[in-house]
């Protein structure tokens, strides 16, 4: 028998929740447990909006266990289908996607014999649950590919967020084009030394390649950091990079605790050798953040946060347009959005509360710290809305069998410092999810709102599946979905959260803004209740005014989607 749980249900089996006067905007629905077959490894669900999900599970690139549910989470029909004989011999799993129209299995290839590899693809056929019967080779590395350290959120695949992508998979904004992109091992084993060598490759939804190559970075490892990616409709690619002063990352620190840095876009096109660097300027602004994008008017968009000093902390929000013919950037519109005071003040402790107003005093900008872009989105009206969050780990030697060595740790930010750990000693972590930002800014360019939601997250692990948060756009308005502490639920704007450990499980909560900035916060239900997973951070675009995920126990599993009205 399907489940199917509303709101209304939830609200009445929550024993601290009150009863709600206004209509709920969110529905959650999960479907009766299924199970996926023996040696078959539950991946990401496929959303097909009113055509309903596909469940996808895999045995390697052997075999495919394929799962079609309704839109209401009704099991409809599954099959299992043998893939080996498709694919290369040495390929593996890499990922499936759905571009506009179609959607593909990719594999990566291995040739050992001649240090290469590369990626195939293998186009599924929803309607029929199959497989095309042979694949396509998209591309060859012209030796092997460089395996990226895991470095946390947004870097790793749901399907498996502890295995680390050596491709990079992006779309164009339509879907109507793709890319991967990869970094070759270095010859170099220095990284003063060394210029990373990528791959681009460019494809249209039906696999024709446009255009691709393999090119040298401008910089050396020590100086440079790959940012992100993002694909034109025009088939042109965008890298951002944080481009250091120094090689030596630790002698760019200064005092304050500010680094010598600056952001480039790369811009490569079809029958260019060699990228073409345009700097980002904020006139006396110091950039902190950046995250680059293409707007629905096609204009290349870097969105990001700024200081009014050379300090890390964070005074306020920008956005820049690309003007690719002149190498600069542009104000888009406002081009700077200042973060009011209050809004950093609300919702946190007295005794922070002072700490900021003694700042405020003598005169210094307070600001936030460690604000991260989740995402950015146009809504109909034509304002841009930004949703951002407080996230940070904590990297912790133990040096307790070295006396006299103290005990250094890491902490993600621009410089990243890493101190090399000693023979036998532990590493810990801590990581940190906590506040959330929305800004609002409407189509002339000025801040319409601002809104904080507070929250706070904390986990041991590096990879801390079970915080931070997932987010949707419903017309003009903006959804946001994480876990929290029941105590949270009516929280008075002069205290601060309580704190969510991950293993507690924790309530599901969805936050509603409308286009004027009201907010509305609802109880979705205890997720201990599901007796599985609830990694929300890793839920999907269900293409119905939904967000899909499965949870997982074994091999016992649920498929959840949560409905925007």
């Amino acid at each position: 028998m399907k489940k199917i749980i509303s709101i209304v249900c939830i609200a009445l089996q929550a024993i601290v929740l009150k009863a709600q006067v206004t209509t709920v905007p969110f529905t959650v629905k999960h479907s009766s447990e299924f199970e996926s077959p023996k040696g078959h490894k539950v991946m990401a669900p496929l959303g097909y909006g009113k055509n309903g999900i596909i469940q996808v599970n895999a045995k390697g690139i052997e075999s495919f266990s394929l799962q079609k549910f309704s839109p209401e989470l009704v099991l409809e029909k599954e099959a299992t289908i043998l893939t080996k004989e498709r694919v290369g011999n040495r390929a593996e799993f890499e990922r499936m996607v759905t571009t506009k129209n179609k959607t593909y299995l990719f594999a990566r290839n291995v040739n050992k014999e001649q240090g290469r590899e590369g990626v195939e693809a293998l186009e599924f056929f929803p309607d029929q649950l199959d497989f095309a019967q042979k694949s396509v080779t998209l591309f060859e590395s012209s030796r092997t590919v460089k395996l990226p350290l895991y470095t946390g959120l947004g870097t790793v695949s749901a399907d498996d967020v502890n295995a680390p992508k050596r491709y990079t998979f992006i779309q164009s904004q339509g879907k109507e084009k793709f890319m991967y992109t990869y970094t070759l091992t270095p010859r170099e084993r220095n990284d003063d030394v060394n210029k990373d060598m990528i791959g681009l490759y460019v494809f249209d939804e039906k696999l024709n390649k446009l255009w691709g190559g393999e090119y040298q970075m401008p910089y050396s490892e020590a100086m440079m950091d790959n940012l992100g990616y993002t694909l034109s409709s025009d088939g042109k690619i965008y890298l951002l990079v944080r481009v250091f002063g120094k090689e030596d990352r630790i002698a760019a620190i200064k005092k304050n605790g500010a680094v010598e840095y600056h952001y480039e876009v790369l811009v490569y096109q079809k029958d260019q050798p060699t990228a073409k660097a345009i700097e980002i300027k904020l006139d006396n602004y110091f950039p902190q953040e950046a995250y680059i994008y293409e707007d629905l008017n096609y204009n290349i968009v870097i969105a990001g946060f700024y200081s009014k000093s050379s300090s890390t902390s964070i005074d306020g929000a920008y956005m820049v347009k690309l003007e690719v013919d002149k190498g600069t950037v542009s104000r888009l519109n406002g081009g700077t959005y200042e973060i009011p005071p209050d809004v950093i003040k609300a919702y946190s402790s007295d005794w922070e509360k002072r700490r900021l107003e003694k700042r405020e005093r003598k005169g210094e900008n307070i600001g936030i710290r460690d604000l991260e872009i989740r995402s950015i989105a146009t809504t109909p009206n034509g304002s841009i809305k930004i949703v951002a969050e407080q996230y940070l780990t904590y990297q912790y030697y133990d040096y307790t069998r070295y006396p006299g060595y103290g005990n250094p740790y890491y902490m993600s930010h621009p410089g990243g410092v890493f101190y090399s750990g000693r023979p036998n000693s532990r590493t810990s972590y801590n990581t940190k999810a906590d506040d959330i930002f929305v800004f609002s800014i409407d189509a002339g360019g000025r801040l319409e709102w601002l809104k904080k939601i507070p929250k706070s997250q904390h986990s041991n692990d590096r990879t801390a599946e079970g915080l931070s948060l997932a987010c949707s756009f419903t017309g003009n308005d903006v959804n946001i979905f994480f876990l929290d502490h029941i105590k949270n639920d009516k929280l008075p704007e002069d205290e601060p959260p309580y704190l969510l450990e991950e293993y507690d499980g924790g309530y599901l909560t969805g936050v509603r803004i409308d286009r004027q900035g009201n907010t509305s916060k609802y109880n979705l239900g205890n997720t201990r209740a599901y007796k599985t997973n609830f990694y929300i951070r890793y839920f999907v675009d269900g293409g119905n005014n939904n967000l899909i995920g499965t949870g997982r126990k074994k091999r016992k599993n649920m498929l959840f989607s949560i409905e925007a009205l």
